[in-house]
């Protein structure tokens, strides 16, 4: 008979574990059993993965929000694009851009358009190349000239933003994010970020050294699980 597997985390680890929730970022097969110390290792891979993989996607949002805003003021004539007449925008961009408004009404900051736009998500300014209200028309036909480095149509492009917000928005609610191809989504993001700017998306590239190195070091398979345990 097979003797008894003793626990591979101590009584401490695993009040660590639930108070964490770190079983929520571990990847089954790494484990040796349910009271494997790995989950702990993937928590904090997952915790600093997300805080890398942020910084990737704050510079996309930023570089959409100031190409897509100088877009839109140039093609609408106004730097408060949003209440151009000619232009229909769907209730759910109108009800964000009011809300911003709101907010920094709430906190006494005086609502210029920079202050509402820099209030945007990542997702309002992906929301903005999709199909809206004819936002093929309205929208993107002035935005396309701020992506020099895109030769495509506008539904790809879109695509590949949503996936990104997609990932943004994981990373914002502390979901796992271990499970997708981070690699890919790097590379996404960089490329999304030079069909603006080739120059800003080398500066991203090189500046962003720990995103790399984590994706290097991803948790082991439990020691015990691979036999190594005692």
């Amino acid at each position: 008979m097979g003797g008894i597997a003793m626990p591979c985390a101590t009584a401490d680890e695993m009040d660590l574990i639930r108070m964490l929730d770190a079983g929520r970022y571990a990847d089954p097969s790494t484990l040796c059993s349910a009271t494997c110390r790995q989950p702990l290792e993937w928590s904090d891979w997952e915790t600093n993965t997300s805080k890398a993989m942020y910084e990737v996607l704050r510079h996309l949002e930023n570089v959409l929000r100031c190409a897509i805003s100088a877009r839109l003021s140039a093609h609408y004539g106004q730097v408060d694009w949003w209440n151009a007449t000619r232009l229909r925008l769907t209730y759910g961009t109108e009800k964000k851009i009011a809300e911003a408004e709101e907010k920094l009404s709430r906190i006494s900051v005086p609502p210029t358009a920079t202050a509402i736009q820099r209030e945007m998500t990542l997702g309002f300014w992906v929301t903005l190349m999709g199909r809206g209200a004819d936002y093929e028309t309205q929208l993107w036909r002035p935005i396309s000239a701020g992506f020099p480095g895109y030769r495509g149509r506008r539904g790809p492009l879109h695509t590949r933003l949503d996936h990104l917000r997609v990932l943004r928005n994981k990373v914002a609610h502390q979901d796992r994010i271990g499970g997708r191809d981070l690699a890919a989504d790097r590379r996404s993001a960089l490329t999304a970020i030079g069909y603006v700017s080739e120059s800003v998306a080398r500066r991203v590239d090189a500046a962003d050294t720990s995103l790399p190195a984590l994706l290097a070091s991803r948790p082991q398979t439990c020691a015990q699980r691979r036999g190594g345990g005692s």
